[in-house]
């Protein structure tokens, strides 16, 4: 039995499956599966919250209602909680078990017993990944992980079974770019997401706005440099935004590098 063999055994195994879903590769992979495994029996549910720029919720929505697949959406304010706006170095742990605290009540609303995650075999491997901690006290299961499936083999599934996100970028939430021990804010994440949205119209992926009080560090591929360096307006428009000075960080992007 190959791992997509094994992963969709797994799922049938479930019986119902409620999914964390996010519009991101693993995500998008593990619903498209559930939901050919399971039918109506899977539902995806997406958290709402500021820390989601707005173009990747409506993507990720768009993509679960091209292939009729059930869903709800669930606001979500993480600025309730003063363990998610203090910004320590355990936000990803705290946002996360809030998050699948509200999924596992729509789960229960409709009678599934099983909530799972995205997280893949390689997340697994990482020393830092409080996200996955939170799930595993609360009961939430990680069928990508039990059935050993990598985020290239991932991607190399959903190629074949033609899952549009199969080489969608790697993306993380808003509150990421917020230096740890800042205070996270409304404020502060909607300008993040309208700097990154100015790289992101000239169709610019993979790049980060990081904030640092009055600069604006640019991590992005470095394919992306000269196009950066050679349009002035990228600059201009992100100035506009609150920020004196706009850098480019010349090692490029790399994920996690707030941490």
């Amino acid at each position: 039995m190959d791992k997509l063999e094994s992963l969709r055994h797994t799922i049938a195994s479930y019986g119902k499956l409620c999914i964390a879903y996010s519009g991101g590769v693993d995500s998008s992979f593990l619903v498209h599966v559930a939901y050919e495994v399971l039918g109506n029996d899977a539902l995806a549910v997406l958290i709402d919250s500021p820390v989601l720029a707005r173009r990747d919720k409506n993507n990720a929505i768009a993509l679960l209602e091209k292939q009729s697949i059930p869903y709800e959406v669930v606001e979500e304010d993480p600025f309730a909680s003063a363990e998610f706006t203090e910004n320590s170095r355990m936000r990803c742990y705290f946002c996360k078990r809030n998050n699948y605290t509200l999924i596992l009540e729509v789960a229960h609303k409709h009678g599934i017993r099983y909530v799972a995650d995205g997280q893949n075999a390689d997340d697994a491997q990482s020393q830092y990944r409080p996200g996955l901690k939170a799930g595993r006290e609360i009961g939430v299961v990680s069928p990508l992980i039990d059935c050993g499936l990598t985020k290239d083999a991932i991607r190399h599934y959903s190629k074949i079974m033609g899952v549009e996100t199969w080489d969608k970028p790697a993306n993380a939430c808003l509150s990421s770019r917020i230096p740890y021990g800042l205070e996270i804010t409304k404020e502060r994440l909607s300008i993040v997401e309208a700097a990154e949205e100015t790289l992101r119209s000239r169709g610019m992926e993979s790049c980060r706005v990081r904030w640092h009080g009055e600069i604006a560090r640019i991590e992005a591929p470095r394919r992306y440099f000269d196009t950066i360096l050679g349009t002035p307006a990228i600059t201009e428009e992100i100035k506009t935004l609150g920020f004196r000075y706009v850098t480019l960080d010349l090692e490029g992007f790399r994920s996690g590098s707030m941490n």
